[in-house]
């Protein structure tokens, strides 16, 4: 299939231009807010829906019961204090809403808020999320799970992984809901065979002022956020706001800081009370500190300080802190747009752009008639024992358009749609200076202006230089039944994925070109039935799957034209069979469900990590089938005794590989072992108190004990996370709408554990192989540690 470069711009006002025509044709309309993913939700008695104007965080759907919603956006009302909703999906759903998000520390991203839900356990390396998050989602890894982001998917179209601090910030983070095991027939996802998940930004306000949020806090962390809202716009149906915020901290283990800044972006024009379009837009920067992750042995020697060092070793330079650097700047935008184009049709259409460039930093020495670009030699005008900056550079480039007809014709839903993508993926390793003056790289991107090296014939000194083209053709077709006064709903439909993608090497290697296809069809079934308001039972089968890592479609060397990393042509897109039977029970009071769920996989996808000089570098095999079965539970109240408003969640999960996975010339005894971090069960509680001026929130998980090796001969011990937070909100004073302090704590007791696995092996100690093969100690698994004791102090204010 052939790769159609297309204009972003002109991707994005295609959305606009449509709308344009196709609403001057429009019979009529009326007008209902554009989710991500539309969640129908279930009224209690005595609400109104109002479609006037409403605050910056509720969208005209949200429900307004008795109160009023402040300026963060909390209602004092949302079940389980904000960890769940009344939901009608035929399929497990899990969201966090504003009710609970305004209360946790501001600079938290949607990987952390879903650290409660049943389904999923999130392992942060440092206290604030400026970093991310490590999700799990039943046993399987966050780079198997599809993410939306205001209609946009945000995975990584390389490798599928998401990085949640390039998202909103938490000021500005709607909600976020979790789908483990399924995605919707229009998920434009290629990476979502565990499920998938949708966060969205806040709606602007209909009033004009703003949003100020200060914060302080453990480890010289420091905040500042500013959000200016336009308001309506006379008369035209516009409103909007933009925001930007400023974050930094120290690293909690070492020497290194981690800083963000972050500007969100979203204008609404309203056409009808059923049509509307919103341009939404997220730019973000960040240098992170990396960590060096120990072993079981460091740990329990060394604990924290197992980490880079704060001085420059000649003899050991890889330990110098400013070579361990994460450096990144994107832009993530999109432009939803919803019409009615008559009675019972409409046209959705999210047209989007994705760009962003990085490093993640390493270093080498140069040995004389030892330097290469790729695999032949180059002469270059450089010392021996030179000390050279060779990070891994990435840059992306990424157009999409998810466009729908859906029709509505009596007991009858049918929905058509395609999404298209093209994307360029440039990975290069250039070869840079070192600063003199502090011995860290002259320039922490290592690709820009004078910094790098050259040839002597005057070319860039690259050991690496690979671009990745992925061209995506998604079709979908659906068609849904309400039968017996809508209380029964049939849903049947298939997604077709064609993926294209090759990689051409602008340095001598092996191979210079090589290509992927893929087609892989996607069924999927559900039927719900609601016995009356209060009660639902569901089914679902669906499929999903997951591309392999692009960088098994080519190889790395290094600075001495040694083979770093080899191509793996033979890896095949991640299969997933998910069924589902669930049971659903809301009042005006409680909210519950409990979902019994089962997996197959075909060519299960593990990520391995190599490493290219001291840069940690990413890739994917499959090691074969694996089932995972099991049962979620949550359960959480509206206000009861007054103010409170607790959630509980459980969740086992029985997961078995079904494979003997090949190791160098033998199969390692894995069949019937349990997968790499995968616990067997996992609970929370979450409990919040909130009487419109003090609040508390109290949140506990416990995550149970996960192997961290394919033979499971290591494993890592149960533990619990905990997080408080305090507050008092005030009244209104002079231009001040309802001023805020908050205190958020994390790790209490300060424990310093190991929280997730950084690194999985094959096998830790001596081992024997199916066929005989005596295999010595393997090398050890490697582990991410749980950020010690923090807590941050906010000040907040509307105006």
């Amino acid at each position: 299939m052939p790769l159609i470069r297309t204009s972003a711009t002109h991707l994005l006002l295609t959305g606009t231009f449509l709308g344009s025509v196709l609403l001057s044709h429009a019979a009529s309309a009326q007008s209902a807010p554009i989710h991500t993913k539309p969640v129908h939700r279930a009224a209690p008695k005595k609400v109104k829906r109002n479609y006037g104007p409403v605050s910056a965080t509720n969208s005209p759907e949200e429900i307004q019961v008795a109160g009023s919603t402040t300026v963060q956006g909390v209602t004092r009302h949302a079940p389980g204090g904000g960890l769940m909703r009344v939901e009608s999906r035929a399929g497990t759903i899990q969201s966090v809403t504003r009710d609970f998000i305004a209360k946790q520390p501001p600079s938290a991203n949607p990987v952390q808020v879903l650290a409660l839900t049943p389904s999923a356990y999130v392992a942060l390396t440092e206290p604030y999320g400026i970093a991310g998050g490590n999700l799990m989602l039943r046993g399987l890894p966050g780079d198997h799970v599809g993410w939306i982001y205001n209609g946009a998917p945000v995975n990584d179209v390389g490798d599928g992984g998401f990085y949640a601090n390039q998202t909103s910030d938490g000021d500005n983070l709607k909600s976020v809901s979790l789908m483990p095991g399924s995605a919707d027939i229009d998920t434009p996802s290629i990476s979502a065979a565990a499920g998938s998940a949708y966060a969205e930004l806040i709606d602007p306000s209909h009033r004009r002022g703003g949003f100020v949020d200060f914060s302080y806090g453990s480890y010289n962390m420091h905040r500042e956020f500013v959000r200016l809202e336009s308001g309506d716009i006379g008369n035209s149906g516009f409103r909007a706001f933009a925001s930007f915020s400023n974050t930094a901290a120290d690293n909690w283990r070492g020497p290194g800081k981690f800083t963000r800044k972050h500007v969100d972006f979203k204008m609404v024009k309203d056409f009808s009370p059923d049509s509307h379009w919103s341009l939404n837009a997220s730019y973000n920067t960040n240098n992170l500190q990396l960590d060096m992750y120990p072993t079981k042995e460091q740990f329990d020697k060394y604990g924290k300080h197992y980490d880079f060092s704060s001085k420059y070793d000649p003899n050991n330079k890889t330990s110098y802190h400013k070579y361990g650097l994460d450096a990144f700047q994107n832009m993530i935008a999109s432009a939803p747009l919803s019409v009615k184009l008559a009675e019972g049709l409409r046209f959705d259409d999210t047209p989007y752009l994705w760009w962003g460039s990085g490093t993640i930093g390493g270093v080498s020495t140069v040995t004389d008639g030892q330097t290469f670009s790729g695999n032949q030699p180059v002469n270059v005008d450089v010392a021996n024992g030179t000390t050279v900056y060779t990070p891994l550079y990435f840059s992306y480039h990424r157009t999409g358009n998810n466009a729908k007809l859906t029709w509505k014709q009596g007991v009858n839903t049918l929905t058509f749609g395609w999404w298209f993508e093209w994307s360029r993926t440039n990975q290069s390793t250039p070869v840079s200076y070192i600063n003199q003056q502090n011995g860290g790289p002259a320039n922490i991107y290592g690709d820009y202006g004078p910094n790098i090296y050259k040839t002597q014939e005057g070319n860039r000194w690259y050991l690496n230089n690979h671009n990745t083209f992925t061209q995506v053709n998604m079709l979908y077709l659906g068609d849904k039944l309400s039968l017996l006064h809508d209380k029964l709903e049939l849903q049947a439909g298939l997604r077709v994925a064609m993926v294209n993608r090759k990689v051409d090497s602008y340095v001598p290697n092996i191979q210079q070109k090589r290509a992927q296809n893929v087609f892989e069809p996607l069924p999927q079934f559900s039927a719900s039935y609601r016995f009356n308001s209060h009660h639902q039972l569901y089914v679902l089968g669906t499929t999903n799957f997951k591309m392999p890592n692009n960088n098994t479609m080519f190889e790395l060397y290094n600075l001495d034209g040694s083979m770093s990393t080899a191509p793996s042509a033979n890896v095949k897109p991640e299969y997933a069979i998910e069924e589902e039977i669930g049971y659903r029970y809301h009042d005006d009071l409680f909210v519950g469900e409990i979902s019994f769920f089962n997996y197959n996989f075909t060519n299960r996808q593990m990520g391995v990590l190599s490493y290219f000089g001291s840069a940690p570098m990413s890739t994917t095999m499959n090691v074969g089938n694996q089932t995972s079965r099991g049962v979620d539970v949550q359960f959480g109240t509206r206000p009861i005794f007054g103010h409170f408003r607790p959630y509980v969640s459980f969740e086992y999960l029985d997961a078995t590989t079904d494979s003997n996975i090949h190791y160098l010339n033998d199969d390692l005894r894995t069949k019937g072992k349990r997968p790499v971090g995968t616990p067997h069960e996992m609970g929370a509680l979450g409990i919040d108190w909130d009487n419109g001026h003090i609040f508390a929130n109290l949140n506990l998980k416990y995550i149970g004990a996960q192997y961290a090796t394919l033979v499971n001969d290591e494993k890592l011990h149960p533990y619990i996370t905990d997080t408080v937070t305090l507050g008092y909100r005030f009244s209104n004073k002079w231009h001040l709408r309802a001023p805020q302090i908050q205190l958020n704590f994390q790790n209490l007791a300060g424990s310093l554990y190991r929280n997730g696995v950084y690194s999985m092996s094959p096998f830790a100690h001596a081992t024997t192989g199916v066929n005989g093969t005596n295999y010595g100690a393997g090398s050890a698994p490697t582990y991410t540690l749980s950020p010690g004791f923090a807590v941050s102090f906010s000040l907040s204010t509307g105006f």
